[in-house]
């Protein structure tokens, strides 16, 4: 481990601190994949959900994380995904998070979708989206001291994550600019579920 921590701090890193790294055109740098254990998840007071909405192939998708502002890490320990699912079987799926802040997804019907939470007792909220948001969210995410995701608690989560890339010039090869609208359905859910605190003016 020594040695390879001298010899390739790339390969180091990725072996036995569990980071994910790639071909330099992965999105976010700052991931942590690891087991979150409820003790450590007991101190993070601030609580935060999102939702992502879909039908199919593109899924539902909702995530939890928590937000450390001190050592600025985000930890995401919940999902829940799903397709073909209507509004009332989905909020029976996180019937539990009902007196929770859920922020989501305006488009694809987000109003109506939000209107029916609402009415099934749910504190949800459409996203405010203006001009700009997706890249001053992303970026903030990629700002952070770490992302640390749970992958058993979070699968598709942390795989969406890890794996997500920007695109390629496919005849020149070079990183194109922007943040591809592909895979990346729990990604917007947490974008949406820390809304609260990358809007903060200052952050």
């Amino acid at each position: 481990a020594e040695h390879l921590k001298a010899t390739n701090g790339t390969a180091y890193r990725h072996e036995y601190l569990g980071e994910v790294v790639g071909s330099g055109t992965q999105v976010f740098e700052n991931l942590e994949l690891r087991a979150i254990p409820e003790d450590e998840l007991s101190r993070l007071d601030q609580r935060y959900y999102g939702q992502d909405w879909g039908w199919y192939p593109d899924p539902n998708a909702f995530n939890g994380c928590a937000f450390e502002a001190a050592g600025r890490t985000l930890y995401l320990f919940e999902e829940f995904r799903g397709n073909k699912m209507s509004n009332a079987s989905w909020a029976e799926k996180i019937r539990h998070h009902s007196g929770d802040l859920i922020v989501a997804d305006p488009g694809s019907g987000g109003d109506r979708n939000v209107g029916d939470f609402r009415g099934y007792g749910f504190m949800m909220r459409c996203a405010i989206k203006g001009p700009g948001s997706v890249e001053y969210s992303m970026k903030w995410l990629q700002s952070l001291t770490k992302i640390v995701i749970d992958p058993e608690r979070c699968p598709h989560t942390a795989k969406e994550f890890a794996e997500y890339e920007y695109e390629r010039d496919k005849k020149t090869g070079e990183v194109l600019e922007g943040y591809p609208d592909a895979a990346n359905h729990h990604i917007d859910a947490v974008r949406y579920a820390t809304e609260r605190i990358w809007k903060r003016r200052g952050r």
